[in-house]
This record gives structure tokens, C-alpha cells and sequence, in this order.
């Protein structure tokens, strides 16, 4: 897999490992590091559903809108994940242990 393009062909039976890509996990790290200090509302959903659909609901908007303003900004570089997210909707299994990683990452706090 190649891990220098923002763009990735994911095969059908692919599993994700995120060795396998280095510069989607870096941003996931940044991006953590950056929002440490904000309330762990939602916070799991809230990244995933942004970086995936760019759609986030309006009950976690309203339980953690510094998160929904900070994620919605811009302001994180999150163009691998996004392509990475683009690249697994038919792979569910990948999507799976994907959407994990992130949520396992973000509510440990660990990088």
C-alpha cells in the first residue's frame, strides 16, 4: 500500500492496519494532541462522522461545540484520513477497525 498519496485503493478484503498507513495515523496524532483539553463529549463520534461524511448531529454540536468548531475549522490537516475514509466505505470491516483505532485513540489519550 502505497502511503505517499492522499488517495488509496482499499481491496475488498483488506484489514486495516495502521502501520500500513503511517500519515493517516500522524494526522490522528495531531489532531489528538490538539484536543486534549476539550470535553470528551461525543468526541469519538463528532471526529469520525466529520472525517468521514462531513456531517456531524446537532445533539453533539450542542454537548461539545468547541470540538464541532475546532474539527469544522480547517484548522487540523486531515486530508489522509479523509481519503482514507473515502477509500474504505466498501470494505466495512476495514471501516470497522478503522472508526475503532480512532475511537480507542481518541478516548485513550494515548498516541
Amino acid at each position: 500500500m502505497s502511503n505517499n498519496t492522499n488517495s488509496s485503493i482499499i481491496k475488498d478484503t483488506e484489514k486495516f492496519n495502521p502501520a500500513n498507513y503511517t500519515k493517516a495515523i500522524d494526522e490522528l496524532s495531531v489532531l489528538n494532541q490538539g484536543i486534549l483539553h476539550i470535553a470528551i463529549y461525543f468526541k469519538a463520534e463528532i471526529i469520525i462522522s466529520y472525517l468521514k461524511d462531513h456531517s456531524l448531529k446537532i445533539d453533539w454540536v450542542e454537548a461539545n461545540p468547541t470540538l464541532a468548531r475546532i474539527i469544522t475549522s480547517g484548522f487540523f490537516k486531515t486530508s489522509h484520513l479523509e481519503s482514507l475514509f473515502e477509500s474504505c466505505r466498501n470494505n466495512k470491516a476495514f471501516l470497522k477497525d478503522f472508526e475503532d483505532h480512532i475511537s480507542k485513540k481518541l478516548l485513550t489519550a494515548k498516541n
